[in-house]
């Protein structure tokens, strides 16, 4: 049986923001789902990723929304996608003063607008969208623990894949290989995905939720996504400022505590100490091929801890992640961890 604190909040969460999404779906649509939870994991993220080896060219673009704590607005704006392959798109975040074009070639990713990378939360709405599910390599050795969720008009079979705490879970339909829920601890992200649509046989969410500490942060709607005929190529012609990125990829953060060659420890207020406030600062970290913090941003963690974080870890050093001998960009998760000793 897992842990409570796991899956706590399912109970929270799922009555009253998780809705039917199945309308779209044919009621006479089943599929043998598998008893094992890890072949239940990879024939759901087949199933639900369209950007697979099966999948052909689409076009896609949705609005979002993100508010604050107060639920105040911070931001608005529109997601768009035009997909052939991994080494062709086009790919838009256009928000509240930035617009920022990816375009995908064989040489590499060519950016125009806004140079910075969009907001953490965007991309992971972006990966909700496309390819939420890990593949067979990223899945990890270890054995899966599974729970069972009873709602109203189904039922959920929720996945925690093999690793330490903070690995993710996946709620799952019972009847149908279509995923409900993603759930982050490392930054405490929950992900639903309501009113599920059928699309090139595969399911993709209509309506996107972003939850932290039980409150929508960010949501994102789906307004189209069809069949795109690859031969457009007027897509694809980059601007006159478009900048080739460096060649990037995505380390988990105990590699990346692995390359860490110069750390200094972050400052503890004084007014933390005596109110005794702990707990863990999660970051969004850029290292560049240098080594040194490029772009650094707080996920998640208690408010009068993440200044002193964000100030100890932009003076951290990392030896150069090398990609077939050549050092490439790394995207990585940072944890700062805040005790009081005795």
């Amino acid at each position: 049986m897992l842990p409570l604190p796991r899956f706590c909040w399912l109970s929270v969460i799922v009555p009253s923001l998780l809705v039917r999404s199945v309308a779209q779906i044919s009621g006479s649509e089943t599929t043998k789902m598998p008893g094992d939870s890890r072949e239940l994991i990879l024939l759901a993220a087949q199933a639900n990723d369209i950007i697979g080896e099966d999948s052909k060219p689409w076009h896609l673009k949705a609005t979002f929304k993100s508010v604050d704590e107060q639920g105040k607005m911070t931001d608005e704006g529109t997601y768009e996608e035009f997909w052939v392959r991994p080494d062709k798109f086009k790919r838009t975040f256009a928000g509240s003063g930035y617009t920022q074009t990816d375009i995908g070639t064989a040489n590499g990713v060519l950016r125009s607008g806004q140079q910075k990378d969009v907001a953490h939360e965007l991309m992971n709405i972006r990966r909700e969208f496309v390819a939420p599910l890990p593949n067979e390599r990223s899945l990890g050795n270890g054995s899966f623990t599974e729970k069972g969720i009873k709602l109203a008009d189904g039922n959920l079979r929720c996945v925690t894949l093999p690793g330490p705490a903070g690995t993710p879970s996946y709620c799952i339909g019972s009847d149908a290989p279509m995923l409900r829920i993603s759930f982050w601890p490392v930054d405490g992200a929950q992900f639903l995905r309501n009113r599920i649509l059928r699309f090139q046989g595969h399911y993709v969410p209509g309506d996107l939720s972003l939850v932290h500490a039980g409150r929508i942060v960010l949501s994102a709607h789906l307004d189209t996504i069809e069949a795109f005929d690859p031969e457009i190529e007027a897509e694809f012609v980059s601007s006159s400022d478009a900048v080739l990125l460096p060649r990037r990829v995505n380390i988990s953060a105990g590699v990346a505590v692995g390359l860490l060659e110069h750390k200094e420890a972050p400052e503890y207020p004084y007014e933390a100490r005596a109110q005794r406030i702990t707990g863990t600062v999660v970051m969004q970290a850029l290292i560049g091929v240098d080594g040194h913090i490029k772009e650094l941003s707080v996920v998640s963690g208690p408010s009068v801890l993440q200044k002193p974080a964000l100030d100890a870890v932009r003076t951290w050093r990392y030896r150069p992640y090398l990609l077939n001998g050549s050092p490439v960009e790394v995207m990585t998760t940072i944890n700062v961890i805040f005790t009081l000793g005795g």
